[in-house]
């Protein structure tokens, strides 16, 4: 059964996986939350322009070069983490959308 995406409930369930396996723990709370917050921001915008959301396939690979790129930019600091950060995150997000029923798989 499909439910409707929520951002909000989409970003608890990212955090609770995050948290679960633990090892973002070492980040400050504002930072990690500000870097959840961006990085689901930025897929957004990734879905938007490469026409996901208009039936486009999804394209892991360029997904995570988008994110990435922008992330450690903007998260000088976190750096040695983004990479894990990013493909972490690409995966809870995929869980997410599939235990709300939005993949098809082929």
């Amino acid at each position: 059964m499909e439910q409707e995406y929520s951002f909000e409930n989409a970003k608890e369930y990212i955090k609770n996986c995050f948290t679960e396996q633990g090892d973002f723990l070492i980040l400050p709370t504002d930072v990690f939350d500000a870097m959840l917050d961006r990085v689901m921001h930025l897929d957004e915008d990734f879905m938007e322009s490469s026409g996901v959301n208009d039936g486009a396939e999804y394209d892991d690979d360029a997904a995570f070069d988008a994110l990435f790129d922008t992330l450690t930019k903007e998260f000088p600091e976190q750096k040695m983490y983004c990479m894990r950060f990013v493909d972490d995150y690409l995966d809870y997000s995929e869980r997410y959308l599939d235990s709300i029923g939005a993949i098809e798989w082929e």
